[in-house]
């Protein structure tokens, strides 16, 4: 099974959802939608949407390097409102996705900064799926729980589902993918490069910082 989801997760579109249904045995379009997460105000004039897959060291970077810096300068102040969205590229970061909600909403991103701080450790485990029961019983899920999630094929295709409206809305193609005010970055930016595109979008509408 394992290897079956790994293929379909390497090719785009239809055959994501083919995993689903083989996991689950339930059709993805009758999947009521995860809830969205976000920080910042929702009157910000700027939002930037982050796809990102768990396996992805570029994603990591940005987020443990920049995403901070822009919590502080852009979104405490109002200025930049972020939603997170899971873009699984293969079945270690699927497995990952299925662990961030493991906690509920509330916990999602705790759980994200916890994934990604330890990402060399459970991806390059010999079995990532056990070194990532180790990482979530250090937030307190125990390994009862930990399979329930992980063996949730609702919770799969909802995480799938997010994945391909994605690539429908943004014809994604690299992770992470950052959309700031419906402009597509297909890369991890840096701070600098951030500020280069956020500054004209803040300047326009009279938010000067």
């Amino acid at each position: 099974m394992q290897r079956f989801l790994q293929v379909c997760l390497l090719i785009m579109g239809t055959c994501l959802s083919a995993c689903a249904e083989e996991e689950s045995g339930k059709v993805a379009e009758a999947v009521h939608p995860l809830p969205e997460i976000s920080i910042g105000k929702d009157t910000a004039p700027v939002t930037l949407i982050q796809y990102t897959a768990f396996s992805c060291s570029h994603c990591a970077d940005f987020h443990k390097e920049v995403m901070p810096l822009i919590e502080k300068k852009y979104v405490e102040p109002g200025y930049v409102k972020v939603i997170f969205r899971d873009y699984p590229v293969d079945n270690p970061s699927l497995r990952a996705a299925q662990v961030a909600w493991c906690g509920g909403p509330l916990r999602y991103l705790d759980m994200v900064k916890l994934l990604f701080s330890t990402q060399q450790k459970w991806l390059f485990a010999d079995d990532p799926v056990e070194e990532l029961k180790v990482v979530a019983a250090t937030k307190g899920i125990d390994h009862k729980h930990f399979e329930q999630c992980i063996h949730d094929g609702e919770l799969m295709d909802k995480i799938i589902q997010i994945r391909q409206e994605g690539q429908k809305n943004y014809e994604i193609t690299a992770t992470p993918t950052l959309i700031i005010n419906d402009k597509i970055i297909p890369y991890a930016m840096t701070f600098e490069e951030f500020e280069e595109a956020v500054r004209p979008l803040l300047d326009s509408e009279n938010a000067k910082i």
